[in-house]
Order: C-alpha cells, then sequence, then structure tokens
C-alpha cells in the first residue's frame, strides 16, 4: 500500500489549472433570507432568495439545493429557480391544494436542479413564486430563514 501526503497542490502553470476528477464539489456557495415577502396572484415575484456563484470551468455543473419558507391561504402556488432572469427549473414546481379549507398552511418547500450555465462569470440564483389563487402568499412567514445552496461540480 502507498500513501501520498501532501501540504499544497499547485498545477504546473498555475494553481487556477489543477484538474480533479468529473463529479468532484469544487466549491459550495449559500445564501440566505429571513426577510417575510408577500405574493400577489398576478405575476411571479422574488422571494428575496439569491446565491452568486463563480463557476471555475466553462463546462462545470451547478447543483442548486433550495430550502425555500412557504405560508399561503390560497389553492396553491407555483414556484420557480431562476438563473439571472431565466427560468431554469422547467415547468416551475406547482403546490396545488384542492380543499379550500386548508388555511394557513406553512411549509419548508424543497426544490433541486442540476444546471450547466457554460461560464466562468459570477452566476446569481433565485427564486420566484406565483399564487394560484385568491388568498395570501409569503415566503419566509415570520421571517423565518430560507436557503439556497449552490455547489460547483467538476466533469
Amino acid at each position: 500500500m502507498s500513501t501520498l501526503s501532501v501540504d499544497t497542490i499547485q498545477g504546473q502553470t498555475t494553481a487556477a489549472n489543477v484538474k480533479l476528477p468529473a463529479g468532484c464539489i469544487l466549491q459550495v456557495i449559500q445564501g440566505t433570507h429571513a426577510t417575510e415577502v408577500t405574493h400577489n396572484t398576478s405575476a411571479y415575484t422574488d422571494t428575496g432568495l439569491t446565491a452568486t456563484i463563480t463557476p471555475k470551468y466553462n463546462n462545470s455543473k451547478i447543483y442548486i439545493l433550495v430550502n425555500q419558507g412557504v405560508y399561503w391561504t390560497g389553492n396553491g402556488f407555483s414556484i420557480k429557480i431562476l438563473r439571472g432572469s431565466t427560468g431554469i427549473s422547467t415547468p416551475p414546481v406547482n403546490y396545488d391544494i384542492h380543499d379550500n379549507s386548508v388555511s394557513n398552511a406553512r411549509d419548508k418547500i424543497t426544490l433541486t436542479h442540476l444546471d450547466s450555465p457554460a461560464t466562468t462569470s459570477a452566476t446569481t440564483y433565485k427564486t420566484q413564486l406565483h399564487g394560484h389563487s385568491s388568498g395570501t402568499f409569503k415566503t419566509n412567514n415570520d421571517n423565518t430563514t430560507s436557503t439556497m445552496t449552490l455547489m460547483e461540480i467538476a466533469q
């Protein structure tokens, strides 16, 4: 059996040239939002939850994990993930409530998506929510904290 022990790995030309095997997590970024936001039923609106990552490689994948606190009194809502202004979780995740007796419902919604941004520029992800009917729709009700975790994965 052999053992390799190192204190520092440095690329032959620059440290940025060190390539890790496909599937390795290169970096993890987390964004949080804890301010209550009220949404309407006429259009998707920002929840305030965002996170920005600058991928190290153009071919990296970004794994997005969202835990969004939601409160509603209407018949349901849709929530989606966007890269910049482009919706990438298509179709958006729908939460339809068919029992009109449901009121003051609260939940922590989990969304995941694997994205291929094909860039090494700073990339911002965010969530938006849209109510399906009359009622009240809020994210981060009572100022609960929502999180968005971005993981860059080597390819």
